[in-house]
């Protein structure tokens, strides 16, 4: 594993969190209707939860705003590593300062 003296992008873990979250939500969305009728056809008595509710009402919402957040982090992500990229090279450019030379006496 390489060490380096930058510090890591912070983005890049709100990407991965926001990322879990809409894979959690995808698995919900896809499974909770599927073990509910599955439920019902065996009999069991569900009761509703306004999470489950809105989950199965409103989940496509729920996974449209988590892509687009996935989106946009991934975007500023990007474009901050690239930022810090563009700043280390510009400061590998400055001419440093010379130390004033004395000059021989004429």
């Amino acid at each position: 594993m390489s060490t380096s003296s930058e510090p890591r992008n912070p983005l890049y873990l709100l990407l991965l969190l926001v990322s879990l979250l809409f894979v959690i939500t995808a698995l919900a969305y896809a499974f909770v209707p599927v073990l509910e009728g599955m439920a019902v056809d065996a009999g069991g008595e569900i009761h509703h939860s306004t999470i489950r509710d809105s989950l199965v009402n409103h989940g496509w919402l729920w996974l449209l705003g988590e892509v687009v957040a996935m989106v946009i982090l991934g975007l500023l992500s990007m474009g901050y590593d690239r930022l810090r990229t563009l700043q280390k090279e510009r400061a590998g450019r400055t001419i440093p300062p010379s130390e004033p030379t004395e000059r021989p006496p004429s």
